[in-house]
């Protein structure tokens, strides 16, 4: 009799969960586990604010997926681009092969989320993989080092102003690590720390909407004595390289828009025929299986699975990601 044969795509939080978790309960069974990512290495996608503020170097934050699982001779780990799913045949296909299942795990996790405002995708930075974080840094480092030989003071003062957009923990986070950088980049580049200016612009009438109003409160009270200039119920309309737009009517000069304001599921996986739901999130039952395909035994986890518990979807945060992949292991 062969091997049962399990898929696991993505090796985020959930991907990695999983198969850790599989391997073990399964270390006695005929079966082989295939983790398929195009990385090598697993991203720890919490910590890329430190990445990006200059705080810790990539290599600190990438786990080499090799050195995870090189105990786990029942895991197998392949560095591919999925490109799609054939659920009659019970095939994931690579670009370089084709990986036949018993079992899959899809948890190709999310990617930014720009609502479709105009300019974010020409002109801003985003902050969600390892590429976006090392681009926002060097980003940085750039507009700093044009601002020390800035003569005109209206563009040195744009320049040296830095806005986030999202009011979420990546975006509170990654300002947190700007307060801390600009102490540097000043006394480096022999800048007057208060020319720098910090924005945190969220378009709801509160940053931090999963805690209490009052621990949110505590947050933007912390920042503004930061120096952070925090502006809520305003929504960022438009975006150019040297400025952008508020609620449509409010010009603000900026080199430096970083989008932190949402997430969607993978689009790579908008062409694999499953349910969609909100935000490209690919519709499952309680025991995550892809809605449609409960036969084929695929299921879906992390952010890019939608199920809905009380009346709400799982969030788009690591517990539920480990969770999700619980229930499916």
């Amino acid at each position: 009799m062969s091997a049962k044969k399990i898929v696991v795509v993505g090796a985020g939080f959930a991907g990695v969960y999983a198969t850790k978790h599989l391997s073990k309960k399964l270390k006695k069974e005929d079966v082989e586990i295939t983790l398929i990512d195009k990385h090598s290495y697993h991203t720890m996608m919490t910590e890329l604010h430190e990445v990006a503020g200059n705080r810790v170097a990539p290599q600190a934050v990438q786990h080499d997926l090799r050195r995870l699982f090189h105990r786990r001779k029942n895991v197998k780990l392949v560095t591919d681009k999925v490109t799609g799913v054939d659920q009659t045949k019970k095939v994931v296909q690579t670009t370089h092969g084709e990986y036949p299942f018993d079992y899959l795990i899809l948890g190709m996790g999310s990617e930014p989320n720009d609502f479709g405002t105009p300019g974010v995708k020409e002109h801003g930075l985003t902050l969600w993989s390892m590429e976006d974080a090392i681009k926002v840094k060097e980003h940085i480092l750039k507009v700093v080092r044009t601002a020390s030989v800035e003569l005109d003071d209206a563009k040195r003062k744009a320049l040296l102003t830095f806005v986030v957009c999202g009011g979420g923990f990546t975006g509170v986070e990654l300002m947190g690590e700007l307060v801390e950088w600009k102490k540097r980049l000043a006394k480096d580049y022999k800048l007057p720390e208060d020319e720098f200016t910090l924005i945190l612009v969220e378009a709801l009438p509160k940053i931090l909407t999963s805690l209490t109003e009052k621990d949110a409160d505590k947050v933007v009270q912390h920042l503004e004595k930061k120096k952070v200039k925090v502006q809520l119920n305003e929504k960022i309309t438009n975006v150019e390289a040297d400025h952008i737009m508020l609620n449509e009517t409010e010009q603000m000069a900026t080199y430096t828009l970083i989008w932190t304001a949402g997430v969607k599921a993978n689009s790579d996986a908008d062409h694999f025929g499953f349910q969609e739901a909100r935000g490209n999130r690919l519709e499952a039952n309680d025991e995550m299986l892809a809605k449609g395909f409960e036969d084929q035994e695929i299921y879906i986890v992390g952010d890019q699975v939608y199920y809905e518990e009380n009346g709400k979807p799982t969030p788009q945060i690591v517990q539920a990601a480990e969770q999700t992949a619980h229930t499916a292991s």
